[in-house]
């Protein structure tokens, strides 16, 4: 047998000497209590590290450490309470605030990351005069920076998040299919499935006089 056979042989046959032996119930007695006794100490630590990041303001920090609490103890419902007074109160401090023309394209409003929770308020009013011709085919909707998206509603502010460098239209990285706009309506609160850079318009056709202002009130997207 060659030298590196006859330890692997050794080791297993220990391990199923060790297998065939019965188990000592005073000996998993003492390991459940070992192991409670760990679990408290790190339960107590990361709590007190959480409170820690919170006061200096790294908010980020003390996030992701009630994310792995969460999912070590899934039913504990004080760490689902402060995870989401954390989220609520991350929102309020990224918060500002965008004024979208309504008679221009695709607006940049800033970045955000896969998974972060996006909330947009809007407010204000704006007046559309319409002057295009349509055949019995309707709008075309070839072109998602100029033409009217089908599935939303018309007039009503929608989104989009369009890759990193994609330029002034969201579908202009043509090696990635197009990013699909999404409504905002008067308010809007959902986690981003993806990274990118969000762009905000009003659903005109084209060609379409709009007149007025809306504003959002817009937290959790790094403003550009």
């Amino acid at each position: 047998m060659s030298g590196t056979a006859a330890p692997l042989a050794e080791a297993a046959q220990a391990a199923a000497k060790t297998k065939a032996k019965p188990p000592n119930p005073l000996d998993i007695k003492r390991l459940d209590a070992k192991m409670e006794d760990v679990r408290e100490s790190f339960l107590r630590e990361t709590v007190t590290l959480i409170k820690s990041y919170e006061e200096v303001g790294q908010l980020g920090r003390a996030k992701m450490l009630l994310e792995a609490l969460q999912k070590l103890d899934p039913k504990n419902e004080p760490v689902k309470v402060k995870l989401e007074q954390l989220n609520a109160q991350m929102l309020n401090a990224s918060q500002f605030e965008f004024e979208l023309e309504v008679d221009k394209s695709w607006q940049a409003v800033g970045m955000v990351m896969k998974d972060q929770l996006i909330r947009i308020k809007m407010s204000g009013e704006y007046k559309l005069a319409t002057a295009f011709a349509s055949g019995p085919d309707g709008l075309s909707t070839d072109n998602p920076a100029e033409d009217m998206i089908p599935h939303i509603a018309m007039g009503a502010v929608m989104a989009v998040i369009a890759p990193a460098g994609a330029g002034n239209v969201p579908n202009a990285n043509k090696s990635d299919k197009p990013p699909k706009p999404f409504t905002i309506g008067s308010s809007y609160e959902k986690h981003s499935d993806r990274d990118g850079v969000l762009y905000l318009k009003v659903n005109v056709p084209p060609g379409s006089k709009c007149t007025g202002q809306l504003t959002a009130q817009i937290s959790g997207v790094l403003a550009l």
